[in-house]
Formats: C-alpha cells, sequence, structure tokens
C-alpha cells in the first residue's frame, strides 16, 4: 500500500481526482494538477505534502476529508 505521502502525490495526477476536487471549484472548472496538489496542501493545512508524515493531524484531514470522500465519490462514478 502507498504511504500517504505516496497518495498525496499520486492523487493530483489522476483525472478523475481533479474532476472530483473541481466540484469544489466556484464556478465549476477543470482544474490542473498543480490546483489539485494546492488543495490537498489547503484541506490539510499544511505547506508541503511532505508534512503529512510528521503531523498526525494534518494526515487524518487527509483520510477524512480527501481520501475516503473522494474513494466514496469514486465508487458511484
Amino acid at each position: 500500500m502507498a504511504s500517504v505521502i505516496q497518495l498525496a502525490g499520486m492523487l493530483p495526477r489522476d483525472p478523475k481526482f481533479r474532476e472530483w476536487v473541481s466540484q469544489y471549484t466556484v464556478p465549476p472548472q477543470q482544474v490542473t494538477d498543480e490546483q489539485a496538489a494546492q488543495f490537498i496542501r489547503e484541506v490539510c493545512q499544511i505547506e508541503s505534502r511532505r508534512q503529512l508524515a510528521l503531523d498526525a493531524a494534518a494526515e487524518k484531514r487527509f483520510h477524512e476529508y480527501l481520501r475516503r470522500p473522494y474513494a466514496a465519490w469514486r465508487e458511484k462514478h
């Protein structure tokens, strides 16, 4: 299984993840890899995705607000 840092690095390159993130833009629009990476940093309240390995609260936010909701959305789409 990929580490949380690896997953946070892979997700922005996933077109389906960017589609999911686009739902949170106003107005909804296509999201670039960098915008998706910034979305992860903002949601997790970190400056670098590497911090996910050092900050337990940030890792919890990653799983609670990104990984699990995205996985649930992906099952439906």
